[in-house]
């Protein structure tokens, strides 16, 4: 038995870890996937007020990431989006960095990651032999810690982004079956993520792997639909706005979205981004609507249920929900999804999945 179970679903935009309680249950942890490197430096002095914040010593150098990297340093900042970034360098700091958040220090951890359905044949190899590389030994420090942590991967299981979402209507935060009706019949489940759309087409609770390689559709994200054309608006409203990155309209939807407040401030000035926000969100509704649910799914005739997933999942379901009614399934319906966030669904899913699985290899 590992002593840790955790699935990190690490996106281009941002990164969902879950960790599953002993028991029942699970503790999460989120941060955009963006980092940048610092000197690490303080002021000794007992009178400075020096600004609170996570440094994170790994592989030689020191940097902060998420939304930390806002307020501290956009010199070096950091990001990297597309195929390349999968079981490379930076993709394993936002994993490490997201488990050591969860508290984890030593011991062995049954990982589980994700790649995009389209993409996931040929990642998959790359991504479990770079996690596996030197034994699955990671070292990392936070700030604050007076040691080093150290762990290993006991185990990497890579699942397509979206499967592990589905998971979740299949078993409970124990890994044990349930029963429903949420994947019966034909369904389409659309995980809306940051830099891709993946679109998987379900028969019973069935995916057929063989539309794997048609199933990513890059660029399709929340990044180029919403994020960059917000930025560009924003950017024209003068030149103390002319510096705000992606990084800044990334939080002040994750934050708007929570508090009703879409505020962004510059300096001494501010805007209501709400406007710029609902205008951007419905026109990627209607280019889903457009070319995934009508122009690949027939406009969804003969299919039962639309399943949205992903942090663009809250973006769309309104506009999606009046076009095409009771077909977008009410996850709240559902004992095993009522309480999850869709951003989170892909993780949650992939630690249950690791969790039936160990369940089935022990002995009763």
């Amino acid at each position: 038995m590992p002593d840790h179970v955790i699935a990190c679903d690490a996106g281009n935009g941002g990164v969902n870890a879950i960790l599953a309680k002993p028991n029942g249950g699970h503790k999460s942890f989120y941060m955009p996937s963006v980092r940048s490197a610092i000197t690490g430096e303080r002021l000794d002095l007992v009178e400075a007020r020096s600004m609170k914040y996570t440094s994170i010593e790994w592989n030689s150098h020191i940097y902060v990431a998420g939304d930390d990297v806002i307020h501290v340093s956009r010199r070096a900042l950091e990001r990297h989006m597309g195929a390349n970034r999968y079981g490379n360098e930076f993709h394993q700091f936002l994993v490490a960095t997201s488990i050591a958040n969860l508290g984890i220090k030593e011991g062995s951890v049954d990982l589980t990651l994700f790649a995009p359905p389209g993409l996931f044949n040929e990642l998959r190899p790359f991504i479990q032999r770079a996690f596996s590389e030197h034994g699955g030994e990671v070292t990392i420090k936070l700030s604050g810690d007076k040691k080093k942590r150290q762990w290993h991967y006991e185990k990497v299981t890579v699942l397509p982004e979206g499967i592990g979402a589905a998971g979740c209507f299949m078993l409970d935060d124990r890994g044990e079956t349930v029963v429903n009706d949420a994947l019966s019949g034909e369904s389409v489940l659309l995980d809306l993520g940051a830099h891709t759309l993946d679109a998987l087409k379900f028969v019973n609770g069935n995916f057929n792997p063989e539309s794997l390689e048609y199933a990513t559709w890059e660029q399709g994200g929340v990044h180029v639909h919403v994020r960059e054309p917000m930025l560009r608006m924003v950017k024209k409203q003068g030149d103390d706005f002319s510096i705000l990155t992606v990084d800044d309209i990334d939080r002040v939807i994750r934050l708007g979205l929570v508090s009703g407040d879409y505020t962004l401030q510059a300096a001494n000035y501010s805007m209501d981004t709400q406007p710029l926000l609902e205008k951007y969100r419905e026109r990627y509704a209607e280019w889903i609507a457009n070319t995934i649910c009508d122009g690949v799914f027939n406009n969804l005739r003969g299919i039962k249920s639309l399943i949205l997933v992903g942090g663009g999942a809250v973006l769309v379901e309104d506009h999606l929900r009046k076009w095409y009614g009771d077909k977008v399934l009410d996850r709240k319906k559902f004992d095993s999804t009522r309480k999850l966030h869709p951003v989170d669904m892909n993780a949650v899913g992939g630690v249950r999945f690791a969790l039936a699985r160990i369940r089935k290899a022990t002995p009763a």
